[in-house]
């Protein structure tokens, strides 16, 4: 092969190699996948206002950053703000967009952008067109994963247009 083939094939073969590390949609483990699983979970109990279930995806010593909050906060003040939702009779709709995760042996952790949108009886609308974003860390316990850390805020307008 001559030196510009051989410039060529080196080329693609990084072009490749970078798609591939800056995609985020790669080939998940089977931990990935079972996180991101908990991760509907997680969205399902917010829309069903299921506190109870809810406060069981999360480990004893959490501890993280919730949307809205000014400190961080551990389990025990985590199922409020369903409750909340619930007792006011609150429709929740949420869309998800799956920004990245990565299993570290019996740790995933994962990042998404989202957009949740609460309906209240009285036909009032809040949320709508506001993005957030969320990571949380999760770690294999027994049989289960559970939330260990995580930290939410929101996608300033000008951030969500800027390229990876």
């Amino acid at each position: 092969m001559n030196m510009a083939g051989r410039l060529g094939a080196a080329a693609m073969a990084i072009g490749a190699a970078m798609a591939a590390w800056t995609s985020p949609v790669m080939a998940e483990s089977a931990a990935v996948s079972a996180v991101w699983g908990r991760e509907s979970e997680y969205w399902r109990d917010v829309k069903a206002g299921d506190a109870k279930h809810y406060v069981t995806l999360w480990h004893e010593q959490f501890v993280g950053w919730p949307c809205g909050e000014a400190h961080p906060m551990g389990k025990s003040a985590i199922g409020g703000w369903i409750a909340a939702l619930r007792d006011k009779h609150v429709a929740v709709d949420v869309q998800l967009t799956h920004e990245g995760a990565q299993a570290f042996d019996d740790v995933v952790v994962v990042h998404y952008s989202f957009t949740r949108v609460d309906t209240y009886p009285d036909g009032h609308v809040e949320g709508r067109g506001e993005r957030r974003k969320i990571t949380h860390t999760w770690k294999k316990v027994g049989d289960n994963w559970l939330i260990i850390g995580g930290m939410c805020g929101p996608i300033e307008p000008e951030a969500a247009t800027k390229p990876h």
